[in-house]
């Protein structure tokens, strides 16, 4: 076939003529739809890129982890922030104890943060930076959990590099990924933020689209300012760490903050107890004023048991999850999730056949934003050393493709009623080499009809 692509969007599809047989349309390669990550987080994601982390390459004890540390605190200043801990990842299944800190940077401010974002260990030095309320909330191992957007003011970064370039290294890997849109739905997004965001998709370091929740509607007007149409401020991003948090009066009241300003509304809602309270509060909220637009999310719904999915059904409310947590984050539930909880991990099957909404993403930089992980968690249930999570949950090659690009869409308000290859259609293409999903890697990738990776030919 020959597509033919103009202002962004498919102007038409007609038979290629066979007498050019070395066109990009030989059998050999495959024409699909460009894929979104509904759910990621930038910045953290481009920090990671051009500071320590240890998501790609985690050390398998705390004496290993000693060593990267030591080895970083030799070229930075008095502070040093590490991401990406995981401490099922290391054989002690802990994080290291306050002497230990101490020791792998002596007189060092030094911060290890957890891979989920939610919590950061302490060393002595940096205890001592904390103003009195939150120091009183480290805990006798030294962490501190739920107070990272207070930390990152706290601890900036002392490591050589810009942020620009990791955004630049960050926008290459999704091109390569053939990601087109991505969604950032960090719970400390403000104006600021947004501005960063949008310089980075004006320098053309990030070609991909990108769509922001804010952390409150007061920051709503300053952010569309701040945006210049570079970057689109969609909602709301609440993040209850409890069921206490979401039944809270100031949690409840964000949500009619939210449905008066008629923003959509993505919660963080892991465990079941957090899912129930905040569809509670979804239900107890008035209509969105105005109507129509994208809709409220329930972010992540880990520990989904039958009559949660049930209710989120008749409350028409999506679900962005990560399903390549299975894979990647086996052996964390293996260890902590009772077997005959297992297929009610991210139950991508149930909520599909109740007629949930449900789109899948990567919450990078917690993984990497890497799609054959998304691709093999939905379909296979498997973690990396081959435990079986509820394979009755699994879903098609076909469903699996159409969380990361129909269900995104319909994230974005956009019902595609129509075949995604018709002329009129946004023209977010890739090229591959092979049909099978679970090996996605490719060759070209069109975001908007503008070639952004192989020749424009």
């Amino acid at each position: 076939m020959d597509v033919e692509l103009v202002d962004g969007r498919i102007a038409a599809v007609r038979p290629a003529s066979c007498a050019e047989e070395a066109r990009e349309g030989s059998p050999d390669a495959i024409l699909a739809p460009a894929l979104a990550d509904p759910h990621l987080h930038l910045a953290a994601t481009a920090s990671a890129r051009i500071h320590p982390d240890l998501s790609r390459e985690h050390p398998g004890d705390l004496r290993g982890l000693a060593e990267s540390v030591g080895s970083w605190a030799e070229v930075v200043g008095e502070a040093l922030t590490v991401r990406g801990f995981d401490e099922f990842r290391v054989a002690e299944r802990r994080w290291p104890t306050s002497e230990e800190l101490e020791a792998m940077a002596p007189g060092r401010a030094l911060r290890i943060r957890h891979a989920t974002l939610h919590a950061s260990a302490l060393s002595r030095e940096a205890r001592r930076r904390l103003p009195p309320e939150l120091a009183s909330e480290v805990g006798a191992d030294g962490v501190l959990v739920g107070r990272e957007h207070a930390l990152a003011t706290l601890f900036r970064d002392h490591a050589s590099g810009s942020l620009d370039r990791g955004f630049a290294q960050l926008g290459r890997e999704l091109t390569r990924a053939g990601i087109a849109w991505v969604d950032d739905v960090t719970a400390s997004n403000d104006a600021a933020r947004v501005e960063l965001l949008a310089d980075a998709v004006e320098a053309g370091w990030l070609p991909q689209r990108v769509r922001v929740w804010l952390r409150g509607v007061s920051e709503l007007v300053p952010a569309r300012a701040a945006a210049r149409g570079r970057v689109e401020v969609v909602g709301i991003k609440l993040l209850p760490l409890s069921d206490d948090d979401a039944r809270r009066p100031e949690f409840h009241r964000a949500v009619v903050g939210a449905r008066e300003a008629g923003v959509s509304i993505a919660i963080h809602a892991v465990e079941p107890d957090v899912i129930s309270a905040a569809l509670d509060a979804l239900e107890a909220a008035p209509p969105r004023r105005g109507g129509g637009g994208p809709p409220d999310r329930l972010e992540h719904c880990s520990l989904c048991p039958p009559e949660l999915v049930r209710r989120i059904a008749a409350a028409e409310v999506a679900v962005v999850t990560q399903p390549g947590f299975l894979v990647s984050r086996g052996a964390k539930y293996r260890e902590e999730v009772e077997e005959p909880l297992w297929p009610w991990l991210y139950p991508i099957g149930s909520l599909r056949r109740a007629g949930v909404l449900v789109a899948a993403s990567s919450d990078s930089p917690v993984i990497p934003p890497d799609p054959r992980l998304g691709f093999a968690g939905a379909i296979s249930r498997r973690s990396a050393e081959g435990v079986a999570f509820g394979e009755d949950e699994g879903v098609t090659e076909a469903a699996a493709l159409e969380l990361y690009t129909a269900s995104a869409a319909a994230l974005r308000g956009v019902r595609q009623v129509s075949p995604w290859l018709a002329p009129g259609a946004p023209a977010d293409l890739v090229l591959l080499d092979a049909p099978d999903v679970r090996a996605w890697a490719p060759r070209k990738a069109w975001i908007g009809g503008r070639c952004v990776l192989g020749s424009a030919s």
